[in-house]
C-alpha cells in the first residue's frame, strides 16, 4: 500500500507506511516518522537526538463497518539548542487525544443527524468520547 490512501483518505501526511494488520474486525495501519522530519516540540529546532519512543494508537475513520487504528511509535527527542526532552508533536492528532482530526470531524458531522448515543454505538466507542468531541 502506498501513502496515497493515508494522505487522501485519512488526512495523514509526512509519515512513512510500514504495515497493515487485520485482527478482530479492526484494521491497523502502522506508521513511522522519518529521522529527518523530527523537530523539537518546544523550540522547533532540527538539532535533536532520539531518546526513545512511546507507542500510541489513534482511532481513525472507519472503513465500512471496520474500525481503523493508526499505530505510531512517537519519538522522544532531546534538543541540542534548548535542552528540552519531549515527544515530537503528532501532526494528525491533538495532544493527549486518542483519535485523529479526521475522526473528530466525522463525529461532529454525524452528531448533526444522530444522537450522541447513536454516534457512539455506530463507531463502537464510549458515549463520553463522543460527548467530549461534541462539546
Amino acid at each position: 500500500m502506498s501513502t496515497s490512501l493515508l494522505c487522501h483518505g485519512f488526512g495523514i501526511r509526512g509519515y512513512r507506511y510500514v504495515k497493515t494488520a487485520y485482527e478482530a474486525g479492526r484494521v491497523t495501519f502502522t506508521l513511522r516518522q522519518e529521522r529527518g522530519d523530527l523537530r523539537c516540540a518546544a523550540c522547533g529546532s532540527r538539532h535533536v537526538v532520539r531518546r526513545g519512543f512511546q507507542s500510541r494508537c489513534f482511532r481513525s475513520l472507519p472503513i465500512g463497518s471496520r474500525s481503523v487504528q493508526i499505530a505510531l511509535d512517537v519519538p522522544r527527542v532531546g534538543c541540542a539548542d534548548c535542552g528540552e526532552v519531549r515527544q515530537v508533536p503528532v501532526d494528525f492528532a491533538d495532544e493527549r487525544r486518542t483519535y485523529t482530526h479526521a475522526f473528530e470531524r466525522y463525529v461532529l458531522g454525524l452528531s448533526h443527524y444522530m444522537t450522541i448515543r447513536d454516534v457512539a454505538e455506530h463507531l463502537g466507542v464510549g458515549w463520553d468520547l463522543v460527548k467530549g468531541i461534541d462539546t
